[in-house]
């Protein structure tokens, strides 16, 4: 008897989409949640969408909001999330962005992202520490529709606060040479361990914060640590969750000295 040939288990990726109507709703709701989890009323904190071009961007405003600049992607609005020791703060940013195609859902979703900086009230200096990132289902490279970032999870948290850092030290370190002297009979000088970490790009990792890795492994091609957005309200509890999540688990942050 011929052999048969094995059969390839593939989850079909679905872009999430979804009408104007269904959008405009998720917002509203969004808000009525988000304002009174963080401690806030709707004049102080709501959700804002703004179109440009083929894309809807979506982020915070109201007047407990203040200005950021993002490691990348420009400039931001954030909130305070929870008040840590000395005055210091875990502020929250909120990016979601869907594309805007044709058809009876024309808006895909395109990522959802919250990002946790540390900063005081009314300075402008908060550096970004990690981010919460989910990515949808797009044709990120040209050849169909995939997960963004091969092999990684989704979704998926990445830390900044290195980077933050080293960002921060270039900008302080400003001393001007006026002569260089080279002694040519010293040995090589062994790297500092900070001044190292300082430089190591781990805000490039994408640490899985969905992997059932504890099940038996299957044949799907995405993996136990690939996830699609489901729906739209999927989202929302995803989003309300995860920062109930990081409000509980910032509370752990304390000073060493």
């Amino acid at each position: 008897m011929a052999r048969q040939p094995s059969q390839i288990s593939k989850t079909p990726l679905i872009e999430l989409r979804a009408t104007k109507g269904a959008l405009e709703q998720r917002w509203l709701s969004m808000s009525s949640q988000l304002a009174p989890q963080l401690g806030f009323n709707p004049q102080q904190l709501r959700i804002d969408a703004e179109a440009q071009a083929e894309r809807v961007w979506v982020g915070l405003q109201g007047s407990a909001c203040e200005r950021v600049n993002r490691n990348r992607g420009g400039a931001a609005r954030v909130v305070p999330l929870r008040a840590l020791q000395k005055d210091l703060f875990a502020w929250l940013g909120l990016q979601e962005v869907w594309d805007i195609e044709v058809g009876p859902r024309p808006f895909v979703f395109r990522q959802l992202g919250l990002t946790v900086h540390f900063g005081y009230l009314g300075d402008p200096i908060k550096p970004q520490a990690f981010r919460l990132e989910w990515p949808g289902i797009r044709d990120w490279t040209g050849a169909g529709l995939s997960f963004q970032t091969t092999g990684a999870g989704h979704p998926h948290w990445q830390i900044d606060i290195l980077e933050s850092l080293a960002e921060r030290k270039n900008e302080d370190f400003n001393v001007e040479h006026s002569e260089t002297v080279e002694d040519f009979g010293a040995e090589p000088r062994v790297p500092d361990l900070n001044d190292l970490l300082r430089t190591i790009s781990i805000e490039k990792m994408h640490l899985a914060s969905a992997a059932r890795w504890w099940l038996p492994p299957t044949s799907d091609v995405h993996g136990q640590h690939m996830n699609m957005p489901p729906d739209l309200a999927g989202l929302t509890r995803w989003l309300t969750h995860s920062v109930q999540y990081m409000q509980q688990e910032l509370a752990r942050c304390v000073f060493r000295v």
